[in-house]
């Protein structure tokens, strides 16, 4: 990848920051931090960002784990009260599984519009439709059966074992270190947090017009894309994850990521999307896109590349656009 190439397109696409990384051989190679992560203040490898829905991978692999260790069949409907849930009454809803959520096969909407009722847009398991209502919806059914604080711990746990030690699906309690000084910045960011994770200064989103986003709190888990993560925690879970741990479940995982589920040439498999370059080489790709933030992750696992760039504006898009663009075109 030419690194000059890389700046002229962030410089191009106006976001006040971009934090880049490079796999190849599937390992991290190079990091590349250009701009600021809010005003006056330089963009690092400490610096957090609102991943967005790069939190999806993580999370599915969450649920791949759970399906290899026998706690969770993939393809039984997901037994949850829906009326609970503000669903719209639908036999079809009854069939979702955990698998068409993961692949975005649930016919469910991404969200619904405000004040409405939850409805299917699709049959399940018919056609991909991206939906963070899916994620949700599974995430509710997993807290429902295992418990909330279960999830949560198990879903710390998870980033422990991916080294990933900046980041975290919630909020510290207050009091512990980590408290927002009204600038988007924190007031102790060189602290410790709790447990596992080590507190860092967070990237404030931007508008198109160059204005903060007042930064939102963390108070519950979303599967869709509550994550606050560093570049190189997120490099750290791709590294591991496709080329890193060595486990019977691990191998099994990897081949349900890399192996299309469901839909012919639906674009998914289960936890990615997925494109076919011209030499036939699978690529697995995951936008992150929340107001302020537009992020990607790429990754070929059979040639060992990847690639992860987080930025924190709106026209950051351009760059993510440029970058998949690119990544699919080499062969």
């Amino acid at each position: 990848m030419d690194l000059d190439w890389l700046e002229e397109s962030w410089q191009r696409s106006g976001a006040p920051g971009t934090a880049v990384a490079l796999l190849t051989g599937g390992r991290l190679r190079t990091e590349l931090y250009l701009g600021t992560a809010a005003t006056g203040r330089r963009l690092t490898s400490a610096t957090t960002f609102d991943s967005a829905s790069l939190t999806k991978p993580l999370f599915a692999w969450y649920v791949l784990e759970l399906a290899a260790a026998d706690e969770l069949d993939l393809y039984a409907p997901i037994t949850i009260d829906y009326a609970t849930i503000g669903a719209a009454p639908d036999p079809r809803l009854g069939r979702i599984t955990p698998a068409m959520v993961i692949s975005h096969q649930t016919g469910l909407p991404n969200w619904r519009p405000d004040g409405e009722q939850l409805r299917l847009v699709a049959t399940p398991g018919e056609q991909v439709v991206y939906s963070g209502e899916g994620f949700q919806l599974l995430l509710k059914a997993l807290q429902n059966t295992r418990g909330p604080d279960t999830v949560a711990a198990e879903l710390r746990d998870l980033l422990d074992r991916f080294s990933m030690t900046s980041s975290s699906f919630l909020d510290p309690p207050a009091g512990s270190g980590r408290l927002e000084d009204g600038s988007g910045q924190l007031a102790d960011p060189d602290g410790a947090g709790p447990g596992h994770l080590r507190v860092a200064a967070p990237a404030v989103g931007h508008d198109a017009s160059g204005q903060g986003f007042v930064r939102q709190p963390r108070d519950r888990i979303g599967a869709y894309g509550t994550l606050d993560v560093t570049l190189p925690d997120y490099a750290r879970f791709l590294e591991s994850a496709f080329w890193g741990w060595d486990s019977v479940s691990a191998r099994a995982i990897r081949a349900r990521l890399t192996g299309p589920y469901g839909v012919p040439n639906g674009g998914r498999t289960l936890g990615w999307g997925c494109w076919s370059r011209a030499d036939g080489t699978i690529v697995l790709h995951q936008n992150g896109d929340n107001p302020g933030f537009k992020h990607l992750a790429v990754v070929a696992p059979a040639t060992g590349e990847a690639i992860v760039a987080l930025t924190n504006g709106e026209g950051g898009v351009a760059l993510t656009d440029e970058l998949a663009a690119r990544f699919r075109s080499t062969s």
